[in-house]
C-alpha cells in the first residue's frame, strides 16, 4: 500500500515538474544579423543556443529585424533578447532584467572608403554623412554626437554607398561587417582596429525567467567553451574581448 502511494506521489511530482518545464519554456528574440542570428537558423548564435538551451528544451528561438525584436522584448515576460547586455551605454532595460555570460564580443568601428585614412573619433565625423543600420544600438556616445546619418536596413548598402561617395563613412559592428564584406566579395574597408568606438559583450538579457535558466545556460556555454566547441562554432565571427 505504501509502495503504491509512494509511486503515485512520484508520478504526480514528475507530472507537475514536466508540466512546469513545458509551460515555462523561455522565448528568445534574436536580432537578425547575417552570420550571427539568421531566419534560416544557421547563424553562429543560433547554433550556440540550439546546442544549449534549445536542445535542452528550455527555450525556443525567434529571429526578427532589430527594431521589431527590441520592441517585442519590451512587452514580454519569461523571455530573452539576443545579443544584448546591461551596459547603460547601450540599453536602459530597467532593474527587472538579468543577463547571461557572453557568447562572444562585438566591437563598433568607423569605416571609410578605400584609400582614405582610418577615423576612430566620433568628433571627426561631425561634418560628414554617416551610414548606420536601422534599429542597431551604437551607444549613448554616438547619440550625443548628433551626427548627420543615413539609415539603411542592410549593412551591405552602406558599403556600396560609401564606395559610390553617397556617404562619407559608416558605423558598423565587427563581426557583422566582416560577414557583409565577405558577402560582397571584397576586403574590409579602412578602420582603426586598435580603437573601437565601443565594445559590446554579446549576451542574453532576460525578463521574468527562472534563475535556474540563467544558471543552466551559463553552465552549458562553459562546457562549449571548455571543449573548444564554442570557438569552432564562432569561426571567423570570433571576437576577443
Amino acid at each position: 500500500m505504501r509502495k503504491t502511494i509512494f509511486t503515485s506521489i512520484l508520478c504526480l511530482s514528475f507530472f507537475f515538474v514536466s508540466y512546469g518545464l513545458l509551460f515555462a519554456e523561455v522565448i528568445i528574440y534574436g536580432i537578425e544579423i547575417p552570420g550571427l542570428h539568421q531566419k534560416d537558423g544557421k547563424g553562429v548564435y543560433d547554433l550556440i543556443l540550439k546546442e544549449t538551451v534549445v536542445k535542452a528544451k528550455l527555450a525556443t528561438l525567434k529571429i526578427y529585424p532589430p527594431a521589431r525584436a527590441e520592441k517585442t522584448f519590451a512587452d514580454c515576460q519569461n523571455c530573452c533578447f539576443s545579443p544584448a547586455n546591461k551596459n547603460p551605454e547601450f540599453y536602459e532595460f530597467g532593474d527587472d532584467i538579468v543577463q547571461t555570460d557572453p557568447m562572444n564580443f562585438a566591437k563598433i568601428y568607423i569605416f571609410v572608403n578605400q584609400g582614405q585614412p582610418p577615423i576612430y573619433r566620433l568628433e571627426d565625423l561631425r561634418d560628414k554623412k554617416v551610414g548606420i543600420r536601422h534599429g542597431m544600438p551604437y551607444g549613448k556616445s554616438f547619440e550625443k554626437a548628433k551626427l548627420k546619418t543615413d539609415i539603411v536596413t542592410k549593412l551591405e548598402l552602406n558599403i556600396k554607398k560609401v564606395q559610390k561617395g553617397h556617404i562619407d563613412a559608416f558605423i558598423a559592428y565587427i563581426p557583422d561587417a566582416y560577414k557583409a564584406f565577405r558577402t560582397l566579395g571584397i576586403s574590409p574597408y579602412p578602420y582603426d582596429i586598435s580603437n573601437p568606438i565601443a565594445i559590446h559583450p554579446d549576451r542574453l538579457v532576460c525578463r521574468g525567467v527562472e534563475p535556474e535558466f540563467i544558471t543552466k545556460f551559463n553552465e552549458l556555454l562553459k562546457q562549449l567553451r571548455t571543449s573548444g566547441r564554442l570557438r569552432d562554432i564562432l569561426g571567423d565571427n570570433y571576437v576577443p574581448e
